[in-house]
């Protein structure tokens, strides 16, 4: 599934994959899926797509309509 998501034309979406690479995931009650991924101090945190801060060149979100 990663590969197909990896070839979508969503230059975010890419990115965020890279971000997470291997990293655990679980899903909660609500089917949100957090990834463990350290923070700026070393900590691993339990973060959702949205919530994982990506470099200053990452494309911008496309805007919902």
């Amino acid at each position: 599934m990663r590969g197909r998501a990896m070839q979508a034309p969503y230059p975010r979406l890419r990115a965020l994959l890279r971000a997470v690479g291997d990293a655990p995931y679980e899903a909660d009650e609500a089917r949100d899926v957090r990834f463990r991924l350290p923070d700026a101090q070393g900590k691993e945190r339990w973060l959702r797509l949205d919530e994982i801060p990506l470099p200053p060149t990452t494309p911008a979100a496309w805007p919902r309509s």
